[in-house]
């Protein structure tokens, strides 16, 4: 809004410019983060703000909680500034909220619990049953109620959410698929309660979240970018969506402060995200597929965080029916990691879980181009 005040003021038309104000949103947003991620750091350090415990008996200092809260803080005031508000902008900003609180009551009742364990009025063993402050079917259920609560909303007041969806592999010019009311409610619903549990799930290891998190802003990114244009569109033959260009400094915000949170979570990290950070941004990329008409591209551009939603359900499911797990460890990523453990190869933990965070990186910026190749080009 302040970019549009001074295009407004000064008639320049560069402060109108989506791409310029989506640069702004990232730039702006790096430095914001990079300037306040030292102190909250510092600060939570002083007060032993942590819900992580070390292989030892000692209490890591790693602050699991404020990252996800900067996140919020930092989103939304770029945000601010940046974008046109429309019904899109405030859709994305209402899930991110709303989720990202949920996240934060989480990480505050660990923190609180975890301090119980230290001064010895709970037990290590009772923490792990007792960290999350909601239970996880409560949490399930307000993922669900605030996802379907926003469908129904989008549905009714945004004139190009209708049920239409983009196919891979299909153009539009052939084939439009249309979903009705009743299957195109629980289908977005999902979507978002979905990615808001794999990204929550996904991050389990340094920077394991966060760069899938970054290609599936990219891919959607582009995706608002070419379908706002008429005749970019019309081109490569997919949905002409008028609005999405607003949520181009959203995204553009939400990769700046990730790429700073990177600077400060690399190995060792000094901060993780913490459920504020992880089931927000899980419900804002799901929203966005959902916006751009691209939620069956998400099972490939988004493979990761479907891969350890559905290890963690399956192997629930699994045990439950015949005592027996499918995998040594849920999510998928502690399952790789106890059998690079037992083979022998690798001097410690550390490499251990850096080689699977960047054997996941590396997937996730292949499936960003193909699913973005599938997109705009194979038809």
């Amino acid at each position: 809004m302040l970019l549009e005040l001074l295009y407004q003021k000064t008639g320049v038309y560069l402060f109108y410019s989506r791409l310029f104000s989506t640069s702004v949103a990232m730039v702006f947003s790096y430095l914001l983060a990079m300037m306040l991620f030292p102190i909250y750091i510092k600060y939570l350090k002083k007060f032993n703000v942590s819900a992580e415990f070390s292989n030892g008996a000692e209490v890591r200092n790693d602050p699991v909680m404020p990252a996800g809260i900067l996140f919020m803080i930092i989103i939304v005031l770029t945000t601010l500034m940046t974008v046109r508000m429309n019904s899109y902008v405030i859709s994305a900003l209402v899930i991110y909220v709303f989720f990202g609180i949920i996240g934060a009551f989480d990480d505050i009742v660990k923190v609180i619990n975890k301090k119980k364990v230290a001064e010895g009025k709970l037990s290590k063993q009772d923490f792990q049953y007792k960290a999350d402050g909601i239970s996880s079917n409560l949490r399930l259920s307000l993922y669900i109620l605030i996802s379907f609560t926003v469908a129904v909303l989008a549905y009714r007041y945004i004139p190009n959410i209708n049920g239409t969806i983009n196919l891979p592999f299909v153009s539009i010019s052939r084939h439009f698929p249309y979903m009705v009311f009743w299957l195109f409610i629980p289908f977005m619903t999902l979507m978002i309660a979905v990615l808001a549990n794999g990204v929550n799930f996904t991050d389990g290891f340094d920077t394991l979240a966060a760069v899938p998190c970054i290609t599936c802003l990219l891919f959607v990114g582009v995706v608002s970018f070419v379908s706002s244009n008429s005749l970019w569109s019309s081109y490569l033959l997919i949905p002409h969506i008028n609005g999405l260009q607003e949520l181009l400094p959203l995204i553009g915000g939400v990769i700046g402060t990730l790429l700073a949170y990177l600077w400060f979570n690399s190995p060792p990290s000094t901060i993780i995200m913490g459920d504020s950070g992880s089931v927000g941004l899980g419900g804002l990329i799901g929203i966005l597929f959902v916006f751009t008409k691209t939620g069956f591209y998400l099972p490939i551009v988004g493979f990761i965080f479907l891969l350890e939603f559905v290890s963690v359900f399956t192997q629930i499911g699994y045990y439950k029916l015949t005592k027996k797990r499918i995998f040594l460890m849920a999510p998928i990523h502690h399952h790789f990691q106890i059998k690079m453990r037992k083979c022998g190869a690798y001097p410690g933990e550390f490499h251990i879980k850096s080689k699977i965070c960047w054997r996941f990186h590396i997937l996730s910026i292949v499936l960003l181009v193909l699913g973005l190749a599938l997109f705009l080009k194979v038809r």
